[in-house]
């Protein structure tokens, strides 16, 4: 008999752990990148299936923080999923998956994220999409017609100025749900390590309000980053942008889903493409409501709450979901609470969704996402923040 079982990996299994993700991503890596990648893997957050010793499966698990209701709280990234082809279709991602949720839940991680290669698969363990993108290609002259009041300051040397360009993003990530909140090697390894041009908006006082990260190349103006915290900064980078027409015939860029700018443009016809950028799901659903913001009320709200989730039994049953006045909430079995408040029944697909700030109870209750009383499903409604969501990075 074969022997097998989940752990982490180790030091000496870093090669193994990059050779899978090679076979399996499909790429390929000269002598120098492979060593930096070495350097780079932290063995510890990557667990492996193994079987007779051999590294059959992996998942790893990316400490990170997201944005949430103006909060940042843990959660658990979850990237590189890979299995050698000899060993697919035997469940070893299933027990993977499974064996994480548990692990997250104990080291308090109450949600997940990951960017699937199949959302039907990892529907079946209760990851939803909660975040789609939008991916905007349009002619610079498209973003004529606004005025810049302030002025656009070039950063010679980003890491230089790592500590302001955090503090705006920081702000401006806080107004909306789903966003990571980076620290300084998120921002070293992954947003400055390629070379871009980094320009600072400033208002006429000097005060920067926003930042922009591109590359101009082959007459494509490619907006990786670009964030505002006021009307005249989005404004004042627009103008920016419209500058570049004899330099660029298009340019491209990635927003959410609810970001109004097509609308805001004089003339909105241009192509826009629009994807499921990431799925997110509730790992621990007591611990998650405790710490979760819900909307103030006039009074507490308190209603039944039977949830659906097979891949983590903790969170399958029913509960009494209660929030009182100031939006502190509470999820306790429902043999401890009121058998006359209104019910709603749900699996945890469609509640990540829900709190995550990607749906509404409304909407999905209309749906039959969300079945049981219609009393209930208002309840929800009501003390559920309307917080937008945004795009994270990709992990």
């Amino acid at each position: 008999m074969k022997e097998q079982g989940i752990r982490r990996l180790t030091d000496k299994e870093v090669d193994d752990s990059i050779r899978l993700s090679s076979f399996a991503f499909q790429f390929s890596l000269n002598p120098e990148v492979w060593e930096q990648r070495r350097k780079s893997l932290k063995p510890d957050r990557v667990w492996g299936y193994f079987i007779d010793g051999r590294l059959a499966a992996k998942a790893a698990v990316h400490p990170m923080r997201i944005w949430l209701n103006g909060r940042s709280i843990p959660m658990g990234g979850i990237a590189g999923v890979a299995t050698w082809p000899e060993f697919r279709r035997q469940g070893l991602v299933r027990q993977l998956l499974l064996h994480v949720l548990g692990v997250m839940r104990d080291e308090g991680v109450t949600v997940s994220f990951l960017h699937p290669f199949s959302i039907p698969f990892y529907r079946k363990f209760g990851w939803e999409v909660v975040a789609d993108a939008v991916v905007l290609e349009l002619q610079p002259e498209k973003c004529g017609g606004f005025a810049m009041e302030g002025g656009m300051r070039r950063i010679e040397r980003p890491l230089e100025e790592l500590g302001l360009l955090h503090r705006l993003r920081g702000r401006y990530a806080a107004r909306f749900n789903t966003m990571n909140d980076r620290d300084a090697d998120w921002w070293e390894e992954r947003v400055l390590a390629n070379e871009c041009c980094c320009y600072i908006y400033e208002d006429a006082s000097g005060e920067p309000q926003g930042y922009m990260l591109f590359t101009l190349k082959d007459r494509l103006m490619h907006i990786a980053e670009w964030v505002y915290l006021n009307r005249e900064a989005r404004e004042g980078m627009l103008a920016f942008i419209a500058n570049h027409d004899s330099m660029a015939d298009k340019v491209q860029l990635k927003c959410s889903a609810n970001d109004r700018l097509p609308f805001l443009l004089h003339d909105p016809r241009f192509t826009q493409t629009r994807m499921p950028h990431v799925m997110g799901r509730i790992v621990d659903v007591q611990s998650f409501v405790y710490a979760y913001a819900f909307r103030p009320g006039n009074g507490p709200t308190r209603l039944r709450l039977r949830i659906t989730d097979e891949a983590a039994p903790w969170n399958d049953g029913e509960f009494l979901l209660s929030v009182d006045a100031d939006g502190r909430g509470s999820l306790t079995p429902a043999a401890a609470g009121s058998p006359d408040a209104p019910a709603l029944a749900c699996h945890i697909r469609a509640l990540s969704a829900v709190l995550l700030g990607d749906q509404r109870p409304a909407s999905l209750y209309e749906d039959g996402l969300f079945t049981g009383d219609a009393a209930a499903a208002e309840l929800l409604e009501s003390r559920v923040p309307a917080t937008p969501t945004n795009l994270i990075d990709f992990f």
